[in-house]
C-alpha cells in the first residue's frame, strides 16, 4: 500500500491495490515518510475503511487532531461493543465516541467532574447497552488507568444507543429528557427520598417512557378506560395532585394535553410509590 497523506507520527491515509483509500495506524509507522511512498505493513497495527465517505472525511480529521491513543482506545471499545451488541451501530460511532472519549480525558486532566442528570433513566430503559457503557469504563481503566464515574458510563451509553438509532436520535433525547423532567417532579411532590432500584420506580419510569413515545409519535394508548378518573381520583386526591402538576408541566413544556385516562395510570403508578415509600400525609 502506498501513502496518500501523512496525518501524524503514528497514522496515514493509504491506498491499497483497488484504490480504496483507507487509514492505517500504528506506532511510529510514518516517522519519516512521505506521500508516495510505501506502507511498512509489518509497522500496521490497525486499517480503517469506512462505508460512508463523509464519515470517512471526518475521521481523517479527528485522526489528524487528536492523539492517536485515544482514537485507537475508542476502536477498541466499539469493537468489543459490536461483539456482545445485538443491533448494528452506526460508523459514525467512530466519530462521536472519539470525539468524547478526547474531551473526557481532557476533563479529567483539568480537573472537571461533569455529572450527567439523566444516567438513572439511561440505566433503567436501555440496561443492555448500560451494561456496555460501563465495560467501556473498565476498558479505559486497564488501558489508561483513569477511573471514570457511573455518569460517565451513562455518557458512552448514550453514544452506543444514539448508534443503533440513527436517525432517531433526536427521540431518543427527547424521551430521556422527557422521563428525568417528569419523575424529578413526581419525586419532589411525594417528599421523600425515592429508592431508584424499588420495582414501582422501575415501573414508573417504564410507563413514563411509554407515555413519552405515545407524546412524539401521536399515538393513543389502546386500552382506553375514562370511568376510571372520577373513582380513582377521589380515591388518591394526593396522587391526584401529584399528576396534576405532571400534567401542567407537560402542557407548558411540550403543548400536550394528558387525557383523563393517562391522568388515571399517573395517579396510580404514583400511589403506588407512597405506599412504598411511607409517605402518609398528605402534601400540601
Amino acid at each position: 500500500m502506498k501513502i496518500v497523506k501523512v496525518l501524524n507520527n503514528n497514522a496515514v491515509v493509504c491506498m491499497d491495490d483497488d484504490g480504496r483509500e483507507k487509514i492505517a495506524t500504528g506506532r511510529g509507522l510514518a516517522f519519516g515518510k512521505k506521500a508516495g511512498q510505501e506502507l511498512d505493513s509489518s509497522k500496521v497495527s490497525k486499517l480503517f475503511v469506512l462505508n460512508n465517505q463523509e464519515t470517512n472525511s471526518r475521521l481523517l480529521k479527528f485522526v489528524e487532531e487528536i492523539p492517536v491513543e485515544r482514537f485507537l482506545l475508542a476502536e477498541r471499545i466499539i469493537e468489543i461493543t459490536k461483539q456482545s451488541c445485538k443491533k448494528e451501530l452506526d460508523d459514525s460511532l467512530y466519530i462521536t465516541l472519539t470525539d468524547h472519549l478526547n474531551a473526557a480525558f481532557e476533563r479529567y486532566e483539568n480537573h472537571i467532574n461533569v455529572t450527567n442528570p439523566l444516567t438513572g433513566a439511561i440505566q433503567s430503559f436501555y440496561p443492555e447497552e448500560f451494561q456496555l457503557g460501563t465495560k467501556a469504563v473498565q476498558i479505559i481503566k486497564q488501558e489508561t488507568g483513569v477511573e471514570f464515574s457511573i455518569d460517565e458510563a451513562a455518557f458512552i451509553t448514550m453514544h452506543f444507543v444514539t448508534s443503533e438509532l440513527g436517525r432517531n436520535t433526536p427521540e431518543f433525547n427527547t424521551v430521556l429528557t422527557f422521563v428525568n423532567d417528569i419523575s424529578c417532579i413526581a419525586a419532589e411532590y411525594l417528599q421523600n427520598e425515592v429508592d431508584e432500584s424499588s420495582s414501582s420506580w422501575q415501573r414508573f419510569l417504564t410507563h413514563l417512557s411509554f407515555f413519552a413515545h405515545r407524546i412524539m409519535t401521536g399515538k393513543e394508548r389502546p386500552d382506553k378506560n375514562v370511568l376510571l378518573y372520577d373513582p380513582v381520583s377521589r380515591a388518591f386526591p394526593d396522587a391526584c395532585k401529584c399528576v396534576d402538576q405532571i400534567c401542567d408541566y407537560i402542557l407548558q413544556k411540550y403543548a400536550y394535553t394528558v387525557e383523563a385516562d393517562e391522568k388515571t395510570y399517573l395517579m396510580i403508578h404514583v400511589n403506588r410509590l407512597q405506599l412504598e415509600f411511607g409517605i402518609k400525609e398528605s402534601v400540601k
